[in-house]
């Protein structure tokens, strides 16, 4: 008898270590599985709306999330991951975007004047009608982008990659565009009076009907860029790859 209740109490501490066992590797994976499965939810702000009707929205935008309509609390988000967010008429006071991801973002109609987006990915964004007055978005990525509607005035474009981007129909005039490459970007009807485009990359661009009064192209390229109906009255053209076509001031 004493035999057989020495080894019910053997298997029931076996059982007990067993259960604790269990118990522990259930734990460990879900210390693993919760931040993957959080990570994949979408963060939405706190909103509180004021009597005249504003929203102001608290929190920490994630990608894909929805901030439209926001007066954004905060305005600094540098080295962030805000891919595919929608930004659509919100309004931000000399927001600070450097080095961000905003590639295929939805800023359409959003008020960002003032603000800095060096470094900062926004391919694919979409920018209509957005306020982007005095930005600097030295070296940023607006590949694909479109900024049709949009108020660039006293904006800085240094470096900017703005291949297949559509500019068309902007007041880009007394831009600062040195070094820009526009390789396929749509300037149909843009107004590039006076713009400072030293070393600037306009490959296979649709330029015409632009306004190139008093600008500079000193060092850069127009080949196989159109030029019909564009304005080149003191057009600074020195020095540059003038392979283009639909203007006299271009040859083959």
């Amino acid at each position: 008898m004493f035999q057989i209740h020495s080894n019910d109490q053997k298997m029931t501490k076996k059982n007990s270590v067993l259960l604790m066992g269990i118990i522990s590797v259930l734990l460990i994976m879900s210390v693993y599985v919760s931040p993957a499965s959080a990570s994949s939810s979408f963060v939405q702000p706190k909103t509180i709306i004021m009597s005249n009707n504003v929203k102001i929205c608290l929190g920490t935008p994630t990608p894909n999330s929805d901030w439209s309509n926001c007066n954004m609390a905060q305005n600094q988000y540098h080295f962030s991951n805000l891919a595919g967010i929608n930004l659509s008429g919100t309004v931000m006071q000399n927001p600070l975007f450097y080095d961000v991801n905003l590639s295929g973002a939805n800023m359409t109609n959003s008020v960002m004047s003032g603000g800095d987006f060096s470094y900062s990915n926004l391919s694919g964004a979409d920018l209509r009608g957005a306020d982007l007055r005095n930005i600097d978005f030295y070296h940023a990525n607006l590949s694909g982008a479109d900024l049709r509607g949009a108020n660039v005035l006293g904006a800085r474009f240094v470096g900017v990659e703005f291949s297949n981007a559509n500019l068309s129909g902007l007041d880009m005039s007394h831009t600062n565009m040195i070094g820009a490459d526009l390789t396929g970007t749509y300037l149909v009807n843009t107004n590039l009076v006076g713009a400072d485009m030293r070393s600037a990359t306009f490959i296979d661009a649709a330029l015409y009907g632009a306004d190139l009064q008093q600008a500079s192209l000193d060092g850069g390229s127009l080949a196989y860029s159109d030029l019909t109906g564009a304005n080149v009255k003191g057009f600074d053209y020195s020095g540059t790859v003038m392979s283009c076509h639909g203007s006299p001031i271009c040859h083959n």
